[in-house]
């Protein structure tokens, strides 16, 4: 089977931020783990993260329920049974919404061999309506500009993934014509924007909704962009970029302006590839599984 990431699912009690299209809230957590003692947790991890070498995972995603930071000693952990196992996985990247990047925990990923930050953002251009839409607490604020300086000032590679929502963001109305070029000035914007903020990578990511009543679904289903907009974000993309390769979830990666680009229309992994999987996720329980929201995907 061919599979490309291995996530990790850092523990959290509770997210920092409040998200208001926070997928976690949209599903109940049911991963508690059994056995709490250090040992455990390390054999654990350790057997997981074999298989995971065994099947060919080159890339390890820290990410969480909460920002991954928010749990040193579990990252510590990790780092320790990576170098028992001498450190097999080249790539550690981690999701983050920003907060938390102190110049200290910078050094620390650093040390456990992180190569990559991406940056979690829903508006590039205002930082007052970012934090509101990632919900983080006032004085945990900061602004793209000082904190993507800050990373590449460390040496990491910078993605930006844009969470695809309708801020700063045109929709295809009745007059199409019109909303196109308005979408292709936005584009050339957004690309723009990241060499500004000093990343050679960005991920646009469609808003994911359980088709539930939460708050969230609700938040997402609102202000989520049409099917006609990422019709011609792909056509953009195709315009004024070149296809580099394809991913083994399928996706395709091109290179516009100078920038590495991807759409991810499905962040949740809900289509089925008979021989490929998107990614493992080791959660909270200390157990691999290969889907977000279903205990029964569920490997060892």
């Amino acid at each position: 089977m061919n599979i490309q990431t291995l996530s990790i699912v850092v523990p959290t009690p509770r997210c920092v931020n409040n998200c208001k299209f926070c997928v976690s809230k949209m599903h109940g957590n049911d991963y508690p783990l059994i056995d709490k003692s250090p040992f455990a947790q390390r054999k654990n991890m350790e057997k997981r993260l074999k298989y995971a070498v065994i099947h060919g995972i080159d890339t390890i995603v820290l990410t969480g329920v909460g920002e991954p930071l928010q749990n040193i000693k579990y990252l510590e952990m990790l780092s320790d049974v990576l170098n028992l196992l001498n450190n097999p996985i080249p790539r550690i990247e981690i999701q983050t919404s920003g907060i938390l990047l102190t110049d200290e925990n910078l050094t620390f990923l650093k040390d456990l061999g992180v190569t990559t930050i991406s940056l979690s953002i829903s508006d590039l251009f205002d930082d007052v309506k970012n934090m509101d839409v990632i919900g983080t607490p006032n004085k945990l604020h900061f602004k793209l500009d000082d904190i993507s300086k800050r990373i590449y000032n460390f040496g990491f590679n910078i993605r930006l993934s844009l969470n695809m929502t309708s801020y700063n963001y045109t929709d295809i109305d009745d007059d199409k014509d019109d909303s196109i070029n308005e979408l292709t000035k936005i584009l050339d914007t957004i690309f723009l924007r990241c060499k500004e903020l000093y990343s050679k990578q960005i991920t646009f990511r469609k808003m994911y909704s359980s088709g539930g009543n939460a708050p969230e679904d609700i938040w997402v289903d609102n202000n989520k962009l049409s099917e006609e907009y990422y019709f011609y974000l792909n056509e953009y993309i195709k315009k004024n970029g070149h296809k580099l390769y394809r991913l083994p979830f399928g996706g395709v990666v091109y290179s516009v302006n100078g920038i590495s680009t991807v759409i991810d229309d499905d962040c949740m992994n809900t289509e089925y590839t008979e021989d490929k999987l998107k990614y493992l996720i080791l959660r909270e329980d200390m157990k691999l599984y290969m889907d977000w929201s279903d205990t029964g995907s569920l490997i060892f």
